[in-house]
This record gives structure tokens, C-alpha cells and sequence, in this order.
């Protein structure tokens, strides 16, 4: 039984060393420098809504006999939408015909006394005041033919408003009366009048989507934008941006511009109301130099991973430096020696240099192990700033010109570079300069990570050499301990 446990025991730390000797391996992959598109782009979430609205209101008053059509009923121009009881207005209309059927027969008759007064005038057979009543009737004949043409036109017009007929075509979106509604007339009533129903034409619509104010300076109309709607979410709807409305909409202390996105909808797909995200194109950048953004880092941490890749962290630091301090020389050196000499210029090109690697931020090394969205208005794309770090703004991707550091592969060893960078994407970084076509780059998340657990458990080994030791509880080593006094808990090691 011994001897069995024995063997156990031997087998669980044979199993033990054997992952820990695979925990510590570590696989480097490399990508190459290839040509391709880079595009900084601003998202922000956003509302499908119609293009335009109607609403349908009757300029009759009266009850709704009959509505044909329901909510997301799809009318053309001229269909019926709604009939109101027209039997009042049918009246009206029937008066008024009936009406100018007797104005102008009695005009015909004031035109034939009219003649016969003129006959019997000339004849001296009537007087002048008898001609002249013969005139009155037959003007007063004639405006009444004209008032009877007005009111059966009017009535024409009430019969014509009881039948209301879809404006546009359309798609009904509301619809809040039905048949048996008494409605009022929108020209008389003072409130406005009933609104019938709503319509408008899907075939277009476009997405309200609310931009983030420190993205807003780069979004302009004209320009593509994707879109995509939780509906549909392996569906890409192009668009394009129609316009950025100027009054700010604070939304939890958050200051966002509403942007217009205009889509064609022609198979009625987006419907109002669809909430999704829209993808701007701020910035692109076709066939250019790139490379995965895993593998640019900053000087500090190039000096970090170089131990995972078979460097001297001194090393790398030196050439870097010398690097750094030969470009800036070169780009300075003339006004530098004119200040101060030859040596003077150089000590300044190395101060310069000393003093933007310190600029230099680790938002890089945040970046290549995985980049994070900020939120409903943020940026899904970032540049290359200046200061050599990844900004959290797409705008600051067009200053590019970076100063970063490539591990650079050959002959299966690596070599540091440094490399001047362009604007990046979430995946890839343009490369203005310092590296070839087909040259192989170290993909370094996994160096990042090694780099990491190394450092931190140097720490917790330089921690316990100093003294840190698990201590009984207060007052059992106090005691004999002397000067580690009654608490005894605290190791006098630093």
C-alpha cells in the first residue's frame, strides 16, 4: 500500500512538471507586410424611422362608413383609404345643381327680353326706362348662373372630401380610428381636426443615429456608412449620411449630434423603429503598407517582450535608443548645430528622443491584446498619433507618422526595428516607412502575456527573498521576537 501510494505521488508531479514544461513554452507567430485598405470609421447607435410622414386628415366632418385598409396595409396614389356618410353633403350637391339648372334657364329668358327690347327700342315702341329694366334682368340673370356654378363647384368639392383617397403611395404605419368614428373637418375645426391614419413610403428610410460630440467633427455628409439592425444581424445595409442635424441631444450627461443615414429599402426589410448601428467611414486608406496592429509596440515595450523573443531587453533599449535619437538628429541637426556644435546638437537629438519615448503611453500594448469599444458613441477606429501611442479618436488617426518598433524575422532570429506609422484600425497599422513588402513581423500578444507572468512572478520572488513570511498570530512571536514587538505580523524586510 505504501509503495503504491509512493508511485501516485511520483506520477502526479511527473504530470505536474510535464505542463509545466508546456505552460512555458512559447509560440511566436509572424505575419507579413502586405499591401491592403485601411478605413477609420465612427460608429453610434441609431432608430430606423420613414423619411417622410403623412398624415391623413378629411376636410369633411362626419362618421366613417367605411375603411378599407389596417396598419402596414401598402396603398398606391388614388386607392381608397376612407369614406365618410355623405348623404348631407349629396343634398347640397343636389340643391345646387338644381339651382343653376333654373339660374340659367331664367338667363336664357332675360337674353331673349333683352332682344325684344332692343327691337321695340329701336322702334320707339317702349321707352328708354323699359329698355334699361330689360338690361338690369339680364345681368342680374347672368350672376345668378355664376353664384349656382360656385355653389354646386363647392358642393362638388364637400361630396368629392368625403372620399378620401391615399395621397402618395405608401404603407399605413397608424391607424387610430376606425369604421363608426365621428370625425371633425381640419379646415373648420379649431383643433385641427381627426387624424385618420398615418402613412409613409418605406421604400427609403433612413436611421437616426446618435454621434458622440468628439466624433461629430469628422462626419460629413456624402459619406458611406454601414449599418446593421438587431433584426437582421448578420445583414449589412449600406448607406449613406444625408446630414448632421446642429442641435445637440444630451443624453445621461452625454453630449450626442443626431446623424441621418439614408437607406434604400426595397424589399420593406428595415422597418420603423428597428434599433441597430451605423458604421461611418471617417478615413480610407486603399493599397497601402500594413500590418497586424498585434505586432507594433512602443519602445518600453519592446524592451518588455524582447527576453520572449531571444533578445537582450539592454540591447533592444540601446539600438532603439540610438534609433530614435539618429532620426531625430538628422531631422534637427542643423539647428542644433548651429546653437551649439556638433556634440551639442547630438546630446539635444538624444534628450528629444529620451524625452518622447517617455511620452510614449502602453495604450499600444492595450491595444494588440485587445481592443475594447467605448460605448454607444464610440470610435471604431483609432489612430496612430503622433506621440508613437494609439488615440481613442478616429481624428487623431489622420495625423499618423507614428514612431513605433517591429520585430522584423530572419533566418529564424528576430531583429527590433523601428518603423513610422500611419493611421490603424482595430487590426491593422499603415506602415509609412521602415519595413518591406514580404518582411516577416512578429505577432507579439503572446510575448505581451509571457512578458507579464514573467514580471509578476519576479515579483512575488523578489517580495518573499525579502522577508515576507506567513507569521503566527498576533503576540506568539511578538514576544520572543523582541524587536518585532507584540504583533509580530509584520516582517521587518522591505
Amino acid at each position: 500500500m505504501t509503495a503504491r501510494l509512493i508511485l501516485s505521488a511520483l506520477l502526479v508531479v511527473a504530470v505536474a512538471g510535464c505542463g509545466k514544461k508546456k505552460e512555458t513554452e512559447l509560440v511566436i507567430e509572424t505575419a507579413p507586410v502586405e499591401r491592403r485598405s485601411i478605413v477609420l470609421s465612427a460608429q453610434a447607435n441609431g432608430v430606423v424611422e420613414p423619411v417622410t410622414v403623412i398624415e391623413v386628415k378629411s376636410r369633411a366632418s362626419g362618421q366613417i362608413t367605411n375603411m378599407p385598409v389596417d396598419v402596414g396595409s401598402v396603398v398606391k396614389r388614388g386607392d381608397l383609404l376612407v369614406q365618410i356618410d355623405a348623404r348631407d353633403v349629396q343634398s347640397r350637391f343636389n340643391q345646387a345643381a338644381a339651382e343653376l339648372n333654373s339660374s340659367t334657364v331664367a338667363r336664357t329668358v332675360a337674353v331673349s327680353q333683352r332682344a325684344r327690347s332692343q327691337d321695340l327700342y329701336r322702334q320707339r315702341i317702349i321707352t328708354a326706362v323699359e329698355m334699361e329694366a330689360a338690361t338690369l334682368g339680364f345681368a342680374n340673370a347672368d350672376a345668378a348662373v355664376v353664384r349656382a356654378r360656385a355653389a354646386l363647384d363647392i358642393a362638388r368639392q364637400q361630396l368629392q372630401d368625403a372620399t378620401i383617397t391615399a395621397p402618395t403611395t405608401g404603407t399605413v404605419i397608424e391607424r387610430p380610428v376606425s369604421e363608426g368614428t365621428v370625425i371633425t373637418s381640419a379646415t373648420s375645426s379649431a383643433s385641427g381636426g381627426t387624424t385618420i391614419l398615418k402613412m409613409a413610403d418605406l421604400s427609403k428610410v433612413r436611421m437616426r443615429a446618435m454621434v458622440n460630440e468628439t466624433d461629430i467633427g469628422n462626419v460629413l455628409p456624402g459619406q458611406v456608412a454601414n449599418v446593421t439592425v438587431d433584426a437582421f444581424p448578420n445583414r449589412r445595409f449600406q448607406g449613406v449620411v444625408e446630414k448632421v442635424e446642429p442641435q445637440a441631444v444630451v443624453q445621461q450627461s452625454v453630449t450626442m449630434f443626431p446623424v441621418l443615414v439614408s437607406l434604400s429599402n426595397l424589399d420593406g426589410a428595415l422597418k420603423p423603429g428597428m434599433n441597430g448601428e451605423s458604421v461611418m467611414e471617417v478615413l480610407r486608406k486603399d493599397n497601402v503598407l500594413a500590418i497586424p496592429s498585434e505586432a507594433v509596440r512602443s519602445m518600453r515595450d519592446a524592451a518588455t517582450v524582447a527576453p520572449s523573443l531571444g533578445l537582450n531587453a539592454e540591447t533592444v533599449r540601446t539600438e532603439i535608443q540610438a534609433s530614435f535619437a539618429s532620426r531625430r538628429g538628422g531631422r534637427s541637426g542643423g539647428s542644433a548645430g548651429g546653437a551649439g556644435g556638433a556634440g551639442g546638437g547630438g546630446d539635444s537629438a538624444a534628450a528629444t528622443g529620451r524625452r518622447g519615448r517617455r511620452a510614449m503611453g502602453d495604450s499600444l500594448t492595450a491595444a494588440s491584446s485587445g481592443f475594447q469599444r467605448s460605448g454607444a458613441g464610440g470610435v471604431s477606429a483609432l489612430g496612430a498619433g503622433g506621440g508613437g501611442g494609439f488615440s481613442g479618436v478616429a481624428g487623431s488617426g489622420r495625423g499618423g507618422n507614428g514612431v513605433q518598433v517591429a520585430f522584423v524575422k530572419k533566418d529564424e532570429k528576430y531583429a527590433a526595428r523601428p518603423i513610422r506609422t500611419g493611421i490603424s484600425d482595430f487590426e491593422y497599422t499603415e506602415v509609412v516607412s521602415g519595413l518591406g513588402q514580404g518582411e516577416q513581423v512578429a505577432l507579439l500578444g503572446a510575448a505581451v502575456l509571457q512578458a507579464q507572468r514573467d514580471a509578476q512572478q519576479a515579483r512575488i520572488r523578489a517580495v518573499r527573498g525579502g522577508g515576507l513570511q506567513q507569521t503566527t498570530p498576533a503576540g506568539g512571536a511578538g514576544g520572543a521576537g523582541g524587536a518585532g514587538g507584540g504583533g509580530g505580523g509584520r516582517p521587518t524586510g522591505r
